[in-house]
């Protein structure tokens, strides 16, 4: 698990911030040509399989770990869903990101219904990663299982006390906790200010991962 946490963190980082940041280096470009929409589809599946990937697994920790609070991971859930249907309504060429889940959408669109993108991965990812997290668990140990990362402190900045931070170092040395609470927070954040699920489509998908704050 380990070794997904810092994979999922190193490459948000580097592939969210970067594409953002080459993007808001453009002003007014003109319409995509085919072979920039296949990029922009790379960049934004790539940032839902590392975001909806983490969020199945903070939510997998607030049910075996009891921390954290699933309800607002699931509201960045839902946002990713509105963001999707409204991106795609305005370039249908945003609807290659379903991949396996177009007849997910369909019988979602036929019933009226609000779920999409963000809901139809959540629900894949919790099927295989939540099996190997009950597994995991039951041969670590629940106790160790939730040891293996700061869950507690990476989904609720409150726990990030002087002495829970020394502990966690001590325990994970090699793990960049400043990187992992930057881009939880940034993650949560997308289901508290959903400004983003209307910003233009254009360019990008997703808003830009900053990264932790400069000191």
């Amino acid at each position: 698990m380990k070794q997904w946490f810092a994979g999922a963190i190193a490459a948000g980082a580097i592939g969210l911030a970067a594409h953002g940041a080459q993007a808001q280096a453009q002003t007014q470009p003109p319409a995509p040509a085919p072979e920039q929409r296949d990029s922009r589809l790379f960049v934004a599946g790539g940032g839902a399989e590392l975001i909806v990937g983490s969020l199945a697994q903070a939510i997998i920790a607030t049910r075996l770990c009891g921390v954290g609070d699933a309800d607002s991971l699931r509201r960045v859930v839902a946002a990713i869903d509105r963001r999707y249907r409204f991106c795609v309504a305005r370039d249908p060429a945003w609807s290659g990101l379903l991949g396996d889940f177009a007849e997910q959408e369909r019988q979602s669109l036929a019933e009226g219904a609000t779920r999409s993108l963000g809901t139809f991965a959540l629900r894949a990812f919790e099927r295989t990663r939540g099996a190997e997290a009950e597994a995991e668990a039951e041969a670590q140990g629940q106790a160790a299982y939730c040891a293996a990362l700061p869950w507690k402190m990476l989904v609720d900045p409150a726990a990030r006390t002087p002495e829970a931070l020394a502990a966690s170092k001590q325990a994970n040395p090699t793990l960049d906790l400043a990187q992992g609470f930057a881009w939880f927070d940034w993650i949560v954040g997308l289901g508290r200010d959903t400004a983003w699920t209307e910003a233009p489509c254009d360019k990008e998908f997703w808003p830009t991962f900053a990264g932790p704050a400069k000191r």
